[in-house]
């Protein structure tokens, strides 16, 4: 008989906030009914999860709208209370970079993290280092916005080179990096990215990017363990990347990232290998 899965490790705070999620049904590679989508979210809320942003892709294999995003939460929420799962929704949107050029402000706006406005999740691709990155981080200071970059520890030019990201981020953009990247789902490359990243100061928010109950599931208590364990850094030091960060993006405040130092000095040493075979993560993320 098999043995049943373990359920995700539950966080300590009360209120962690998920800023990149793919729980709507049927707009992109998440969840393909409702039914799966309040199974996801039952999984995120005994995770710990208080708050979870809803970000469907947005680029050309799903060309998500913004109202769509806004329709599946509304279509949601009543569900989510009829199951009683008491988990918070809030609109976004994982933005490629190339559909943003297409995107006018309003669209932005309502595809903005809480659609509060101000902060917008745009998508880094897997291969090769967009070119265009810093015009766009400039033109959406123009237009008023400011920039989360997605899951930079998966692009293979930042997991070859991660001071790649210096640049952007001197620009003002905040790097997410998806918490079982810390744990090795993603593979060693990404989870070597995501250490140094942490390590460096270039980490500020840690999401789930989950996309179902079971196969990249909601849940940051695991992936935050494995970036304490490796990096020295205390629990209570990360709770500011899933908690007081995200929620001062989703209410579209300025955000101060801390620097967050290891508790002890200890020679460096590479992460242990992923347990198991990881979880394949296909083109989209």
């Amino acid at each position: 008989i098999a043995s049943p899965r373990p359920r995700p490790r539950r966080y300590a705070r009360d209120t962690v906030i998920d800023i990149h999620a793919h729980l709507l049904p049927g707009l992109d590679d998440g969840p393909k009914t409702m039914g799966e989508s309040v199974a996801m979210a039952r999984v995120a809320v005994e995770a710990g999860t208080e708050t979870m942003a809803c970000t469907p892709h947005m680029h050309p294999a799903h060309p998500t709208a913004p109202e769509q995003v806004h329709d599946g939460i509304a279509a949601l929420r009543p569900e989510l209370e009829r199951a009683g799962v008491p988990l918070r929704l809030v609109p976004g949107g994982e933005i490629d970079l190339g559909f943003y050029r297409t995107m006018s402000d309003a669209d932005l706006h309502a595809a903005s993290l809480g659609g509060a406005g101000r902060w917008l999740l745009l998508e880094m691709p897997f291969s090769g280092w967009p070119l265009e990155l810093g015009d766009i981080i400039t033109d959406a200071e123009l237009r008023g916005f400011g920039v989360v970059l997605g899951h930079p520890e998966r692009v293979r030019s930042v997991q070859q080179q991660p001071d790649r990201l210096r640049d952007p981020i001197g620009r003002g953009a905040l790097c997410q990096v998806t918490a079982a990247s810390f744990a090795g789902e993603h593979g060693h490359a990404a989870q070597r990215a995501a250490l140094a990243l942490l390590a460096s100061g270039m980490c500020h928010i840690i999401a789930s990017d989950a996309h179902s109950a079971g196969w990249r599931p909601p849940g940051l208590g695991e992936g935050l363990a494995a970036a304490a364990e490796a990096t020295g850094i205390s629990r209570s030091a990360l709770e500011w990347t899933v908690g007081a960060g995200p929620l001062a993006l989703i209410e579209g405040r300025e955000v101060r990232p801390p620097r967050l130092s290891p508790l002890r000095r200890s020679p460096e040493r590479a992460p242990r290998e992923p347990r198991g075979r990881p979880r394949r993560s296909g083109r989209s993320a």
